[in-house]
């Protein structure tokens, strides 16, 4: 738990409105030496006391509670044991003493930190984009194709200038038809290369499903209404027979709405991302209708978003009930979560992403997550503790389920689905790490990642 650094705030504000410490505890009726221990931490504060001297120091309650400073806190610890600056002796155990102290300077260190996370995710993103993406690598082949081209006929022209006629016009014709098609394959990638500047670079029609969900934050309200009231036609207790029933209900009554979400959103613009859209959006409004948003909520909080727990409440799979953890409203209580979907092959078949969380899209990711080491254990959940490069934490739950037909001398087909959460997330969850729980060292991706000891290691960093 994180200390609290009211007290420190309380200290600071007395003194700038030269306010005596006794002065203050004679208003506010209780002790000098217990205002003392508030004001240096070694006593919690709230409710009626905490209001009370918000009021006697002209403060709102807001300035006092210490909400928005414990997720400061969390990240100033992390940037403290960045591997990059350690050995610089930083006080870590004094950082509620400079939140509180000195807030624009903290607010200053976790915006650098910030930003230079963002830097390194989208260093990560090119990178893994001049190495795998398509529409690139053919490019650059064409490209390469028609300069050679250009260059033999170039060569021929120059050996042979007594060469006929017809053969040196079929040259010259060769050289202007292939600058031709290189001026318009140049062109392309311009445009391309352009768009990818984008702050958010919609590329394929992956990245437009994608933009269509992280706009609105993978929760959608119009089709939460309805699948409250499309909810109570489920009466069968069979899992099977409950989906079928959600999917016939979609269908009918909510494909209109999903075409008109579709359509008023710009980040989906091609027929292929339409099709992948409209896909996406059945199965968010079929988890809606099987798990309705206000039980799901109360349970979740109930169960402590225990997902093998909740899979059973609803009779449903454990990689819908992911999927729905991802709907939940944003506020203050509720943690956060990603979900990630890869398939035998290590391919990340389906992602919500996690802010902060950076995941390889065209490139292998980093082969010590739990993502990967879950299809060595079918049907058991396994949670891991991962430490980035970066610093950041966050807890992996990941669970490898069968998708291929069962029975004797059939061969199994597993997909892995991983729930993912920051650290400080993860302590509202059934899933909260022990003091004592390994934590492991895992990266982004072999080209991003420093750790040049990783005995995992594919590919050299790219700052090697």
């Amino acid at each position: 738990m994180v200390d609290t650094i009211v007290g420190t705030r309380i200290r600071q504000r007395r003194r700038e409105i030269g306010i005596t410490q006794a002065e203050l505890a004679r208003r506010i009726g209780i002790s000098a030496s217990y205002l003392n221990l508030i004001e240096w931490n070694k006593r919690p504060i709230a409710g009626t006391l905490l209001r009370n001297i918000a009021e006697r120091l002209n403060l709102a309650i807001e300035d006092l509670d210490g909400a928005s400073e414990h997720r400061l806190h969390e990240t100033l610890v992390e940037i403290a044991h960045l591997p990059s600056l350690q050995g610089m002796n930083i006080e870590s155990h004094r950082t509620s003493e400079l939140i509180g102290r000195f807030p624009g300077w903290a607010r200053s260190m976790a915006a650098l930190a910030r930003s230079e996370h963002e830097a390194s995710a989208r260093a990560q993103t090119l990178s893994e984009r001049l190495s795998n993406d398509p529409f690139l690598n053919e490019a650059v082949h064409r490209m390469l194709t028609r300069i050679a081209s250009i260059r033999s006929a170039a060569e021929i022209l120059t050996d042979y200038p007594d060469a006929p006629e017809e053969r040196k016009e079929r040259f010259h014709h060769i050289i202007s038809e292939e600058s031709r098609v290189l001026s318009d394959i140049g062109e392309a990638l311009a445009v391309y290369l352009d768009k990818a500047e984008e702050e958010n670079r919609i590329l394929t029609p992956i990245d437009e499903v994608e933009a269509l969900f992280t706009a609105r934050e993978n929760h959608f309200a119009e089709l939460e209404e309805f699948a409250e009231k499309l909810a109570p036609h489920l009466t069968s207790p069979h899992p099977v027979s409950r989906h079928a029933k959600a999917l016939e209900l979609t269908r009918e009554h909510l494909s209109g709405l999903i075409k008109d979400l579709i359509g008023s959103h710009r980040e989906v613009e091609t027929a292929a991302a339409r099709t992948r859209a409209t896909q996406a959006l059945m199965d968010y409004a079929v988890g809606a209708i099987l798990m309705p948003m206000k039980a799901f909520q109360e349970y979740s909080d109930e169960l402590r978003y225990d997902i093998e727990a909740l899979s059973e409440v609803f009779s449903t799979g454990i990689n819908a009930v992911c999927h729905r953890l991802t709907a939940l409203p944003r506020t203050e209580n509720v943690p956060r979560f990603g979900y990630f979907r890869a398939n035998a092959a290590g391919t990340i078949i389906e992602m919500l992403g996690l802010p902060g969380l950076a995941i390889p899209r065209y490139a292998a990711a980093c082969p010590l997550w739990v993502l990967y080491r879950a299809q060595q254990s079918p049907e058991t959940v396994i949670r891991q503790r991962a430490l980035f490069p970066s610093g950041a934490r966050f807890v992996f739950v990941a669970r490898a389920r069968n998708t291929g037909p069962t029975g004797f001398g059939k061969p199994r087909h597993y997909v892995t689905d991983m729930l993912a959460t920051s650290e400080a997330d993860a302590q509202r969850t059934v899933y909260a790490a022990e003091t004592n729980a390994p934590v492991e060292e895992v990266g982004p991706s072999c080209r991003l990642c420093p750790r040049r000891n990783c005995l995992h290691r594919v590919e050299d960093p790219l700052a090697a």
